[in-house]
């Protein structure tokens, strides 16, 4: 044992804090370590599996993130370095919100259930913990976007483990059809079917049958592996968020598997198995970006329409980063929001972009200091409001005189018991926000769009402070 003091400190959740969902994220700092110093997890004085990920920044300072489960109840969670010891207690309990999401297994018929994989272990009980454990890993990611900004660790309520869900489209039949088509007749078959209950639910749904047919005419643009794959949708809207399962093989079954997942450098051999990650070509650039996908499309499913930039943008190919320590700048491609295609450019095409020298490096420096995951201010105020992200406050469901209306003669949008907190106007084709409003510190029952707004070719966006939503195309 050494002679050296040291302290552990958490920078993201704090003594005695709540939360909704098992699934955490700690990040910290050791000051002044010591060459033979180990960070270990506890908690109720047993060792843990967790995944870590420890990286000294000097020889005095380090930072870690830590992910574990928590128990139902108090947990005495305790963080060991050498001879110091941390200790915070955390309190998990389930969400009771009636509003939940339900993972889904889709199995066509005429499909075993197997999804294209490297390996064996491919079966569905194996796909459902895939997709049980990554559903809980945005949760967790939602709630920590939300606390970033001020909101606190709301998040979504899971409603059950992924289930399997056998569809009676034939096999032959989904492989000619498109992701919109398989979103639509999907979406169908599960409010016809036993699962479907309220419309209090939401489903997450993964194709088992997703094929990619290799490549070998060296074409490895994601254009062409979009077109050698069948059953791969990223769609999400309404009451379904639907998914491929074609890099499903790159993601972790086991909690303690999550950061070696994300730091995988190994090569995806792309004649044989499907690439998806923004042309990294790794196991961990396809995780990263193929969960940044499930990120984004349930933002839909929760009303949200794209962005610049974030989770909702440009910006869903960087989870990786919310939950390790990588420090390096990728610099990937462009991503064309509302297809989510990366588009490779030269780099004399890019430097043509740059047009104040500055903001290259200013952009640089800070992906080296943060993980640049987030969500636009405008999809966090949806959010905190939203019905699936509030459990026990009153949403005027049982007031049938809560309504918000818009006059396309006056261009007034206005609330009745209730109060506008946020307005959005957003392109019909693609959903890109043009402009907001929004009113949080203001008990706001009526506004005017402002004249010189061409709303034609728009869609009009507005929640309310119970939550209520109104969508109008213009």
């Amino acid at each position: 044992m050494c002679n050296l003091s040291h302290s552990i400190e958490s920078i993201n959740v704090t003594d005695n804090e709540k939360f909704t969902h098992p699934i955490v994220l700690v990040k910290g700092v050791i000051v002044n370590r010591c060459e033979a110093g180990e960070l270990k997890l506890q908690i109720d004085n047993c060792d843990w599996p967790a995944s870590k990920d420890v990286r000294f920044i000097n020889d005095k300072r380090g930072q870690f993130k830590v992910i574990f489960r928590l128990n139902n109840g108090v947990n005495r969670v305790s963080l060991v370095y050498c001879h110091h010891e941390m200790e915070i207690n955390l309190f998990f309990e389930a969400s009771e919100n009636p509003y939940s999401v339900t993972p889904l297994y889709i199995i066509c018929e005429g499909h075993d259930g197997r999804y294209q994989s490297d390996t064996e272990e491919n079966d569905v009980e194996n796909a459902c913990r895939k997709i049980s454990l990554g559903i809980e890993l945005v949760q967790s990611l939602y709630a920590e976007k939300l606390s970033e900004k001020g909101w606190g660790r709301k998040t979504f309520t899971i409603s059950s483990t992924c289930l399997p869900f056998h569809s009676l489209l034939l096999i032959e039949e989904s492989k000619q059809m498109s992701d919109q088509q398989l979103w639509n007749y999907f979406a169908k078959e599960i409010l016809q079917s036993d699962l479907f209950l309220s419309e209090k639910q939401k489903f997450i749904g993964f194709i088992s049958s997703t094929y990619y047919e290799g490549i070998s005419d060296n074409d490895f643009s994601y254009e062409n592996i979009k077109r050698r794959t069948t059953g791969n949708a990223a769609l999400g809207g309404g009451g379904l968020a639907l998914f491929g399962t074609g890099c499903l093989y790159t993601w972790p079954s086991k909690l303690e598997d999550i950061v070696p997942a994300f730091l995988n450098t190994a090569l995806v051999d792309r004649t044989l198995m499907m690439d998806d990650s923004n042309y990294r070509h790794t196991y961990g650039g396809c995780y990263a970006t193929t969960i940044g996908s499930v990120c984004h499309e349930m933002g839909h499913i929760f009303d949200l329409g794209h962005t610049k930039d974030g989770i909702m943008g440009a910006g869903l190919d960087h989870i990786n980063r919310v939950f390790t320590l990588i420090t390096n700048t990728e610099d990937l491609p462009d991503r064309i929001v509302g297809r989510h295609a990366p588009t490779r450019k030269s780099m004399n095409s890019k430097l043509t972009q740059i047009k104040r020298p500055g903001e290259f490096l200013r952009k640089y420096q800070q992906q080296k200091e943060s993980d640049v995951t987030f969500f636009a201010d405008n999809c966090v105020i949806t959010l905190q409001l939203h019905k699936w992200f509030n459990c026990g406050i009153s949403t005027g469901d049982n007031n049938c005189d809560t309504r918000i209306s818009f006059n396309f003669v006056t261009r007034h949008v206005t609330s009745v018991n209730s109060t506008l907190k946020l307005i959005e106007l957003r392109d019909k084709e693609d959903g890109m926000l043009k402009i907001y409003w929004s009113f949080l510190d203001s008990d706001t029952e009526c506004f005017q769009i402002p004249e010189e707004i061409q709303l034609e070719g728009l869609t009009l966006f507005v929640i309310d402070n119970f939550g209520n939503i109104l969508k109008q195309d213009l």
